[in-house]
């Protein structure tokens, strides 16, 4: 089992998903006043959409998006931003495939 997830590792590496993840990293790292500037605007909306308290916080959302919309402009930004979101669909219909027909039992969470 190990040597299959290292040859889908490798997959990974090699899709082009991942080469224009990498690749727009790279560019956006470049100037780094603009990576950490995206950086905080993905930092502040990754913890505004971990809370789990039922409330909705488009508002709040919205909010950083018009706040950081200068950054989110920016086509090094804004290309790396499209990466990413491509790469995370890839590797989200990835899990579910791994995960397909098996039966783990999560009933301590409740």
């Amino acid at each position: 089992m190990i040597d299959s997830a290292k040859c889908l590792n490798q997959a990974i590496k090699e899709s082009d998903e991942y080469k224009d993840y990498v690749q727009a990293l790279d560019k956006v790292r470049n100037n780094k006043e603009l990576y950490d500037a995206m950086n905080s605007f993905r930092r502040k909306n990754f913890e505004l959409q971990s809370y789990e308290d039922g409330i909705n916080r488009y508002q709040e959302i919205y909010g950083l998006a018009l706040e950081y919309e200068n950054v989110l402009r920016h086509p090094l930004v804004n290309g790396f931003l499209v990466a990413e979101q491509m790469l995370s669909r890839k590797m989200t219909v990835m899990y579910e495939e791994i995960a397909e027909g098996l039966e783990l039992d999560y009933s301590y969470m409740e």
